[in-house]
Parts: structure tokens; sequence; C-alpha cells
């Protein structure tokens, strides 16, 4: 027995044998990047520290797709937000922050279920993120929801005075 095997008796394991410790960083960012926010937010970052660190790499959230979970309040996914995070109040802007956090405002994509959403919570959206362009599906002309989004947010702001 070498050494190094006599030290840690774990090593005796076959050699050939992989860890993801052993993976290129970009390799697990280049496969986050393609997973959904349920995955990012609730399962990646608690499955080792090594994939909570390359979980933070901001290319794994440039796209925010929410056709897959419900982030609203009271469903599901922000109730295990809530016991993931350890936080006492889950609201759609709070996530919108984690969101915009973690891209560190370089999201570009945002992919959105037909549905209504707060204008106000779009508008926050699209000042953090100045890259993003909203979808919805199905499709719209991102560029001229951008626009309206933020000309109505101005509007409400101004009447409200």
């Amino acid at each position: 027995m070498d050494e190094s095997t006599h030290q840690n008796p774990k090593r005796i394991k076959d050699s050939s044998e992989r860890r993801w410790e052993d993976l290129p960083v970009n390799c697990l960012v280049a496969i986050f990047s393609r997973l959904g926010l349920d995955d990012m937010t609730l399962s990646i970052p608690f499955v080792c520290k090594f994939w909570h660190e390359a979980s933070l790499d901001p290319t794994c959230w440039k796209v925010l797709d929410f056709r897959v979970n419900n982030p609203s309040p009271g469903s599901s996914f922000g109730e295990r937000f809530k016991h993931e995070y350890h936080v006492n109040n889950y609201t759609f802007r709070g996530f919108l922050k984690f969101v915009a956090n973690r891209s560190h405002r370089l999201a570009t994509k945002m992919i959105l279920p037909v549905g209504r959403l707060p204008i106000s919570d779009m508008a926050y959206i699209c000042k953090e993120c100045p890259m993003l362009k909203i979808t919805w599906q199905p499709e719209c002309d991102s560029n001229f929801i951008r626009k309206f989004i933020l000309m109505l947010h101005e509007t409400m702001l101004r009447s409200n005075r």
C-alpha cells in the first residue's frame, strides 16, 4: 500500500472514481444555467458546498423562467423557499430581489406564463436588470413589453403624487 492510501482508508476505492469537486466549475455552471428556478433555489445550493459556490455564478441566473413553478406567496414553492432560507415572510418582490442579486443584475431573459403580476414588481425587475427582456407564453414582443411596463409604472407613480 502506498503512503497516501495508508493514511486515508477511504482512498482504497477504485482510483478511477470521479468526484464532483474534480469537475471544472465552468462545466457545472454550464449545466446549472440550463436548470429552472426551482432547482437553482431549492435543490442545487443544498447538495454540497462545491455546488452551492458554483450556483452563485451569475451565468446560472441569466434566464429566469417562471413557467414551471408558481412563485406566489402561499404556493408550495413559496413555502419551501421560506423553509430552506429561514425567512418568515415570503413575497414575490422579495424573490425577485433574490434572483436579481444572484444574477448580479445581469439577467437577460424572464419568461412568464400568461397571467397577472403586479406592475410594480415587473417595473422593479426591469430597473434592477437593465438587459432583461420579458416574454410571456405565448410569445410577445419583449422590447415592447419592457417599455410598456416601465412607462406604465412611471405614469402610475406620477399620478400617485
